[in-house]
């Protein structure tokens, strides 16, 4: 009887313990898909002149206008700071300085790589300086930095 009470109990503490791990995960992807999707609150962006884009790719152009703060202190890895006019940092990958779409990105697998990661880890609560020290980290070797300063 004292068996059958005690494995009722490790039961419910178990299935109480799942439900709860469940309700964090979900809050927390719940919070980095916001921050992707650029918030409730950030500017919009008209993608309409790039129809065809994988649905990343379009949520960090979504999310580029709300993060261009985020942006401006990241280099891009990708090269396009050798372009005839050169990029300054990830920002101009996605948005031109007037606010209006920079197509670059749309066909760019690390100006979107790094975009994601950096929301990511803004959303994690990581400030300017740890994303960029991160993403230096993972993306050196993916080709030359623009020449962006430190935050």
């Amino acid at each position: 009887m004292a068996d059958d009470r005690q494995r009722r109990g490790r039961l419910r503490w178990l299935a109480g313990s799942t439900a709860f791990v469940a309700v964090v995960a979900a809050v927390a992807a719940a919070a980095v898909w916001t921050a992707v999707a650029g918030g409730s609150g950030g500017a919009s962006v008209d993608l309409s002149g790039l129809p065809d884009m994988p649905a990343d790719t379009r949520h960090a152009y979504e999310a580029a206008p709300s993060h261009r703060d985020l942006f401006a202190h990241l280099p891009c890895y990708c090269g396009c700071g050798l372009l005839k006019e050169p990029h300054a940092s990830l920002d101009r990958c996605f948005l031109a300085p007037d606010g209006s779409i920079e197509a670059h990105a749309s066909g760019c697998r690390i100006c979107t790589d790094i975009a994601l990661d950096a929301i990511a880890m803004q959303a994690q609560g990581l400030d300017h300086g740890a994303i960029r020290a991160r993403i230096d980290e993972k993306f050196a070797r993916a080709g030359p930095p623009t020449d962006t300063p430190l935050p």
